[in-house]
């Protein structure tokens, strides 16, 4: 038995059939012929008839553009850079390079300013203190 329920002769072990509980064989394809993704097996997308999906995404995940994971402008299919950023600049939780989230929020001291005092624009707090007094 293999570690995801099919037999030597390819049936499964929870359906008795050749597909498991979600429609795909031990290859990863439905009735259809598709895997979860929508590619067949020779690489072809189900809604372009391509071997890119409409996000320009082949079967490995990769962008036809560039051959690689990452577009031309160098993001990957979740929206996020090789260094884990968006297009605005803040990771998947919401941060950017710095720690702080859109609002200015520090991470770490949940202020407007970061340990050494400096907030996101790069301001010490004692200089945006005495301007906000003026």
């Amino acid at each position: 038995m293999s570690k995801d329920g099919f037999n030597k002769d390819g049936y499964h072990k929870a359906t008795g059939t050749k597909f498991n509980k979600l429609g795909y064989d031990q290859d990863g394809f439905s009735r259809n012929g598709y895997d979860k993704d929508g590619y067949d097996k020779n690489g072809i997308h189900i809604a372009t008839g391509t071997l890119v999906n409409t996000a320009g995404l082949d079967k490995d995940g990769n962008y036809e553009a560039t051959g690689t994971p990452f577009n031309e402008e160098g993001f990957g299919k979740d929206g996020f850079d090789k260094l884990g950023y968006d297009k605005d600049g803040f990771n998947k939780y919401g941060y950017d390079k710095n720690s702080f989230d859109k609002d200015g929020t520090h991470f770490v001291t949940h202020t407007l300013f970061n340990t050494a005092g400096f907030n996101k624009d790069g301001y010490h707090k004692s200089t945006v203190e005495k301007t906000s007094k003026n």
